[in-house]
């Protein structure tokens, strides 16, 4: 099921031109790190940004939580820190050391029949743009 979902983000994310990019990998505590490349910003301090989430174990029952940019001082266009981030939040269960900014944005709601990894990383768009 994972997989599947997988390529449907992979699919989104080309036909959209949200990134180049989408991988998964396997984390020391049995979730998965999804990670898509090159993904374009406006209102930003940088033009592109790779983000990563996390597909915790229990997946699909347990849902996505936060999302991180890799390689830290992500900021407004201005120089602003965006609303709700910070630096210093490593990815929970990584098991590497990572540049990130953490995102502390949640889903309001959860329905494993009907949500993916897909509606999740629609979500990480929704908080992307605008620039906020």
């Amino acid at each position: 099921m994972l997989e599947a979902q997988l390529e449907e983000l992979k699919e989104r994310v080309s036909q959209r031109k949200w990134g180049t990019e989408v991988t998964m990998a396997d984390m020391p505590n049995g979730g998965k790190l999804i990670r898509v490349v090159g993904i374009p910003l406006t209102g930003w301090n940088r033009p592109l940004a790779n983000v990563l989430f996390v597909a915790p174990p229990g997946y699909p029952g347990a849902m996505p939580d936060c999302f991180w940019v890799e390689e830290a001082g992500l900021r407004l266009a201005n120089g602003g820190t965006p609303q709700n981030t910070n630096d210093a939040n490593p990815i929970p269960g990584d098991g590497q050391t990572r540049s990130t900014t953490w995102f502390s944005w949640h889903v309001q709601s959860w329905n494993p029949n009907r949500d993916s990894l897909t509606s999740f990383f629609h979500s990480i768009m929704d908080r992307l743009r605008p620039a906020r």
